[in-house]
C-alpha cells in the first residue's frame, strides 16, 4: 500500500504542517519523529528513502496496535495528501489494499 503511494511522491506532504497536524490530532507526533530520526540514523538510507522508510515504520505499529483506527487515519492521510498536492489517487487500488489487509467493505 505504501509502495503504491510512493509512486506519487508523498515526501513533501510527509514534511508538511498538515501532516504534522494530523499526527498531533491522533497523538502520533512523537511516533513520527522517532521513526523519522531512526531512518535518518541509518547510513544505508539517503534522500527520499529516509522519509519513505520512516513512513513505512510509522504505519506498521498503527496498523497492529490501533487496527480500528487505521482506516480512518489512513483516509485522513490520503485526503490531506490529495488536497494539498493535487495528486490523483487510484482509490480502487487502495481500497483493494485495505480489503486485502482484512478491512471488509473498506
Amino acid at each position: 500500500m505504501a509502495e503504491r503511494l510512493f509512486t506519487l511522491s508523498p515526501e513533501a506532504y510527509l514534511s508538511s504542517e498538515h501532516f504534522s497536524w494530523v499526527c498531533r490530532e491522533y497523538d502520533l507526533e512523537d511516533a513520527w519523529k522517532e521513526f523519522l530520526q531512526l531512518s535518518r540514523d541509518r547510513p544505508d538510507l539517503y534522500g527520499d528513502a529516509v522519509i519513505k522508510n520512516a513512513f513505512i515504520l510509522f504505519l506498521l505499529p498503527i496498523f497492529h496496535s490501533r487496527p480500528n483506527e487505521f482506516p480512518l487515519l489512513f483516509t485522513r492521510f490520503l485526503t490531506g495528501f490529495s488536497r494539498e498536492f493535487y495528486q490523483p489517487l487510484s482509490l480502487e487500488d487502495l481500497k483493494n489494499d485495505l480489503m486485502d489487509l482484512g478491512y471488509p467493505g473498506a
